[in-house]
């Protein structure tokens, strides 16, 4: 799930730990539910490459648990794990604010390139949650944050995703059996962009649009569109703790995609 949330992209605290947890809830018509979260330890650096708190980096190991709908009369409970994970980011503040957050002469512009690496999960299921998931697969984007004011944007302008070759046959079907590549699927415009209702709430919306298994793949290609509500709420930060969400409804979807409806959250304690 590709998903940006207000505020994302600036540095944590330095020289700190957290743990993150990133849940997903999805209904697809008619009938389809899942549910699912990655959940990953964290540390941020005291520093990255100047030597002072204008930069930093984050690097963090987890993975998605979760449950889909099994197919019928294949035995499988749905349960499963995906996306064992290994991943780094690196925050720089462009543009140092000279001002109170949210007051009017408030300024600030933080870039952040992400990279991760997932490891095969080991399934060699047809359906339940986490089949398909046994490859190698590797991410790369950059995101931004935007603030001036009590405007706040988080873009992530294009999300790169490759899904390397399962590690398992697949029956197709007709008898063959075959290891299926993902290839490359592409998130274009996440972003998520908000007011700032009060000292310690964000509310706007989220966007995004991904082209899945669009190259080098075994699949066909799909396409989704999605936007809806957006908040970030931080008046849990004396005990360390952040909180996003975002409410996606699909607003396209190719015809090999059913439409749903997603909400997505994050939540963070920071040590």
């Amino acid at each position: 799930m590709a998903d940006e949330f207000i505020g994302y992209g600036q540095a944590g605290k330095p020289d700190s730990w957290a743990l993150e947890t990133f849940p997903i809830a999805t209904h697809t018509s008619p009938n389809g539910n899942s549910i699912n979260t990655f959940t990953n330890p964290a540390y941020f650096t005291e520093t990255g490459f100047t030597g002072t708190h204008r930069d930093q980096f984050e690097f963090w190991a987890g993975a998605s648990t979760g449950y889909a709908k099994a197919a019928p009369g294949s035995g499988l409970n749905g349960f499963g794990m995906a996306s064992p994970q290994l991943g780094i980011e690196y925050y720089l503040n462009v543009v140092q604010p000279n001002a109170e957050p949210g007051s009017p002469g408030y300024a600030t512009f933080w870039t952040s390139p992400i990279f991760t690496v997932s490891f095969p999960n080991g399934n060699s299921h047809d359906s339940g949650f986490g089949a398909g998931a046994n490859q190698y697969a590797y991410g790369f984007s950059v995101n931004n944050y935007i603030q001036v004011g009590k405007i706040g944007v988080t873009v992530n302008p294009v999300e790169l995703y490759y899904a390397s070759r399962n590690r398992n046959a697949t029956d197709l079907g007709d008898g063959e059996m075959r290891k299926l590549r993902g290839g490359l699927s592409i998130t274009v415009a996440d972003i998520a962009g908000g007011y700032q209702v009060t000292n310690d709430l964000f509310l706007g919306l989220h966007h995004s649009f991904s082209f899945y298994n669009a190259y080098g793949s075994d699949f066909q290609e799909s396409r989704e569109g999605k936007i809806g509500p957006a908040l970030t709420w931080s008046g849990l930060v004396k005990y360390g703790i952040f909180i996003s969400a975002n409410l996606n409804f699909d607003y396209y979807t190719t015809p090999n995609l059913k439409h749903s409806i997603t909400l997505t959250g994050a939540l963070v304690k920071s040590f």
